[in-house]
C-alpha cells in the first residue's frame, strides 16, 4: 500500500437480505475511505444499518439469503466475494471486531484464557506455553487486575466491564491494522463506558491501528474520531470531519440526533428530546428521502425524489438533503430576524 492510499476503501457497498416478505436493503450504496491511524465514527439510530455495514466490511455476512455487492478493499485485499479460506487469512491479523454484547461473544463454558489462547495459537502459531504467557500480557494490557488469576476465570465470573475488556484483548491479540468496534460500551454504566473508550483510544495510539467506531451516541464520537458518517435507512446522509458534522451540520437528521443527546448542563429529570415518528420499513422504502416523513423541513420534492450526497463547500463535508440547514452564521441571523 502506498503512503497516500487508504487502508480501507469501501465503494458502493450494498447488503440485501432475502426474506419471506421480500428483499431488505439493509445497506445501500455506501462509499468511504479510511486512512492509516484514522478513526471514523458511524452513527445513527437502531436499524440504520450501522452493524450490518460493519459486518459486511468484516466479511461476516451469512453465505445464504444475503447478497453483498460493491467493493471492500483492506490494504489492497478484496473482501466482497472472498472465500472463507481467504477471509481467515486476514481475520484477527489484518482486521478484528469488537461485538456489541461480550456475554454472547464469549463462550460461557470455556475459561477466558483459553479463548484468547485459541486466537494466538491458530493465527500466530504460538505453542501452548507462549500463548498463555501472551494471553496474560494481553489481559494486563487491557487493564484487568490479577491477570494470572483471571486467566482461569469463566465469563460469568467477571463483571460486564471486565468481559468487555476480555473481548478487546481477543480482538487485539494479533495486533490488527483495522479494528471495528460495534457499540463497544452497550449495557455498561457511564463510568465503565468512559474507561473502555479511553482504553480503546490508548491502545489505538500504542498499536498504530485504524478504527471504525459504531455507535448510536454522538457524545461517544465527539472527541474520539477524526471523521463521522451519519447513516439513515442504510445510506449515508451526512459525512465530514468531526468538527464539521458537529458545528456545521446541514442534514436535519443530524440536527435531530444532536438534539436528542442528553447534556451535562441539563437540569436533573429534564425530559429527553425524541425524534418524532418511527424509522422507515426497509421493505417499503419511499422513492424520496427516507427521513422526509419525520422531517419538519420536508417539501413535496423530498417525498418524491431521493437526494444524493453533495458538497457543502468543503470537499470532506457531504450531505444528502433538498432543504439543508443554513450554515451556523446564517442560522443565527435567521433566528434573530424571526425574533425581531
Amino acid at each position: 500500500m502506498s503512503d497516500n492510499a487508504p487502508l480501507l476503501s469501501v465503494k458502493n457497498l450494498a447488503t440485501t437480505f432475502e426474506t419471506a416478505r421480500g428483499e431488505v436493503p439493509a445497506v445501500g450504496g455506501v462509499t468511504f475511505d479510511l486512512l492509516a491511524d484514522e478513526t471514523i465514527g458511524i452513527v445513527g439510530e437502531s436499524g440504520s444499518g450501522k452493524t450490518v455495514l460493519a459486518r459486511s466490511i468484516m466479511g461476516l455476512q451469512p453465505r445464504t439469503n444475503v447478497r453483498v455487492e460493491g467493493s471492500v478493499q483492506l490494504d489492497g485485499t478484496e473482501i466482497v466475494g472472498a472465500s472463507e479460506a481467504e477471509l481467515r487469512k486476514i481475520w484477527a491479523v489484518d482486521v478484528a471486531m469488537i461485538f456489541q454484547d461480550p456475554m454472547t461473544s464469549l463462550n460461557p463454558l470455556i475459561r477466558i484464557g483459553k479463548q484468547i489462547d485459541e486466537t494466538l495459537r491458530l493465527r500466530l502459531g504460538l505453542n501452548k506455553s507462549d500463548a498463555k504467557k501472551r494471553a496474560i500480557e494481553l489481559l494486563d494490557l487491557v487493564g484487568i487486575p490479577s491477570a494470572n488469576e483471571r486467566y482461569m476465570a469463566y465469563p460469568a465470573q467477571l463483571s460486564g466491564g471486565m468481559r468487555q475488556r476480555v473481548v478487546i484483548a481477543i480482538a487485539l491479540a494479533c495486533s490488527p491494522k483495522l479494528l471495528l468496534a460495534d457499540e463497544p460500551t452497550t449495557g455498561l454504566d457511564v463510568t465503565i463506558q468512559a474507561q473502555i473508550l479511553n482504553l480503546l483510544d490508548q491502545l489505538k495510539s500504542d498499536l498504530h491501528m485504524s478504527m471504525v467506531l459504531v455507535t448510536h451516541d454522538l457524545g461517544v464520537v465527539a472527541t474520539r474520531t477524526d471523521r463521522i458518517i451519519v447513516m439513515y435507512a442504510g445510506r449515508i446522509v451526512e459525512t465530514g470531519t468531526t468538527k464539521e458534522v458537529f458545528a456545521q451540520h446541514r442534514m436535519p437528521y443530524t440536527e435531530a440526533l444532536l438534539a436528542s443527546t442528553p447534556k451535562v448542563s441539563d437540569a436533573s429529570h429534564t425530559r429527553l428530546n425524541a425524534i418524532p415518528g418511527r424509522p422507515p420499513d426497509l421493505l417499503k422504502l419511499a422513492k424520496g428521502c427516507s427521513f422526509a416523513p419525520r422531517c419538519q423541513y420536508a417539501t413535496e420534492r423530498c417525498h418524491n425524489e431521493r437526494p444524493e450526497l453533495e458538497s457543502s463547500g468543503s470537499p470532506s463535508h457531504l450531505f444528502a438533503c433538498w432543504n439543508p440547514l443554513p450554515l451556523p452564521t446564517n442560522r443565527t441571523a435567521s433566528s434573530a430576524g424571526s425574533e425581531a
